[in-house]
């Protein structure tokens, strides 16, 4: 578990998305503007573009001003690693003051996961930064008919973190929870708030998922990150030998603080995005589960948006934990200990509706019926001696030096 070491000492990146008015911009302006966001790198596309009402005090060079709350503000010219290190060396230098979080604010029809992806591939931001959870801020006037035209905004939610529903002063209590109620089947684990005008505390940044140092013995925010839940309606059912469980219907009430009516009008959205969770009683071996991971990327690789959960891998007497955006993993991290009996692990998987099963069927086949070969083969790279004939022994390794090596 080297890399979680020196973890927090890195410098946590947010991304926030959502469409074009949506809110992206006044909430910006609101959380800029805090003691708890002065120190902050915002990386936008154009001052232009996004027009945050910030005095501006100094423009350091063309793509680089310091607001008058103490942020830097720099435009995405070219690449985000190109604009990262920019920055980062200038704030080494001198030039522009030292900023302890980055907050990226994407274009509307962007996609989340490219930027994550960037931020958990290339070695420099691995050394430098840490992904920290994507906050997507969802228009309440017009998600309705965004969803049932555009997969970009599905998938905004499927990786969000964190949901604001905006402009809830113009809709009405039932549309709110409408919108909470599409959202929360689209992604069950994220927390969803409703807010006016970008109102809302930074502080809830903090509840975003266990991947720093600081937070392994955090069992509350872990319960908050996961969310996993088997309502008393679901139907469990175990095999024999394993005692693996394929839970139905894992979604809880949407946590929106509102006063709803009873009857809420459905949203459809444009694609269907759905989930489902497996437990498992019995300590996994870190390499049929690497291999079971790979096996479903490779097959279903972009009907994958996400995989979390925690887990109990034979060999270790804590924890890991795992979390993956379309077929990358981020940096594997690891609680100092379980946060409840028993000790058994649960991944909840956030998939296209339409390969559901095949996926939950090739999964549960790769952790049952592993295939001999495969294992040999991943443990042959993680030791980085992969031979010629193929033959070698399979040890108990770390998951996360089978991660390390995989990138």
């Amino acid at each position: 578990m080297s890399e979680q070491v020196e973890v927090d000492n890195k410098i946590p990146v947010n991304i926030i998305t959502g469409f074009l008015g949506s809110g992206k911009t006044t909430l910006l302006n609101k959380w800029v503007n805090t003691d708890e966001f002065k120190d902050t790198l915002v990386l936008i596309n154009e001052f232009g573009d996004v027009g945050l009402d910030h005095e501006l005090v100094q423009a350091v060079d063309d793509t680089v001003v310091l607001l008058g709350s103490g942020c830097i503000c720099c435009t995405l010219q070219g690449e985000l690693i190109q604009s990262l290190a920019t920055n980062l060396i200038k704030a080494q230098e001198g030039t522009i003051p030292a900023f302890k979080r980055v907050l990226i604010e994407t274009t509307g029809l962007a996609d989340p996961a490219g930027v994550i992806g960037t931020l958990n591939n290339d070695d420099f931001c691995l050394e430098n930064f840490v992904y920290d959870g994507t906050i997507t801020v969802l228009d309440g006037q017009f998600i309705r008919e965004q969803l049932q035209k555009q997969y970009e905004a599905v998938k905004q939610i499927a990786l969000a973190d964190l949901i604001l529903i905006s402009k809830t002063d113009l809709i009405d209590a039932e549309e709110i929870a409408a919108i909470g109620e599409i959202a929360h089947k689209i992604n069950s684990s994220a927390k969803i708030y409703p807010i006016v005008k970008g109102n809302i505390t930074p502080k809830v940044i903090e509840e975003i998922g266990p991947y720093k140092v600081s937070d392994r013995n955090n069992t509350k925010k872990l319960d908050s990150w996961l969310n996993f839940s088997v309502p008393s309606e679901a139907v469990t059912t175990k095999t024999a030998d394993t005692g693996a469980a394929a839970v139905a219907s894992p979604f809880r009430p949407a946590n929106v603080d509102f006063n709803a009516a009873v009857a809420k009008p459905r949203i459809i959205a444009h694609t269907n995005i759905d989930s489902f969770a497996i437990v498992r009683h019995e300590p996994i071996n870190s390499l049929v589960l690497l291999a079971a991971i790979n096996a479903v990327n490779q097959q279903y690789g972009d009907s994958v948006l996400r995989i979390k959960g925690i887990l109990d891998i034979e060999g270790q007497d804590k924890p890991v934990i795992i979390h993956g955006v379309q077929g990358q993993l981020y940096p594997i991290s690891q609680m100092d200990e379980w946060p409840e009996e028993p000790h058994e692990s649960k991944l909840v998987f956030i998939v296209r509706s339409t390969v559901l099963e095949q996926i939950k069927f090739m999964f549960t086949q790769a952790l049952d019926n592993p295939d001999a070969s495969t294992i040999d083969y991943y443990q042959q790279i993680i030791n980085g001696a992969l031979s010629d004939d193929g033959e070698g022994e399979v040890e108990e390794i770390d998951l996360s030096g089978a991660y390390d090596n995989q990138k």
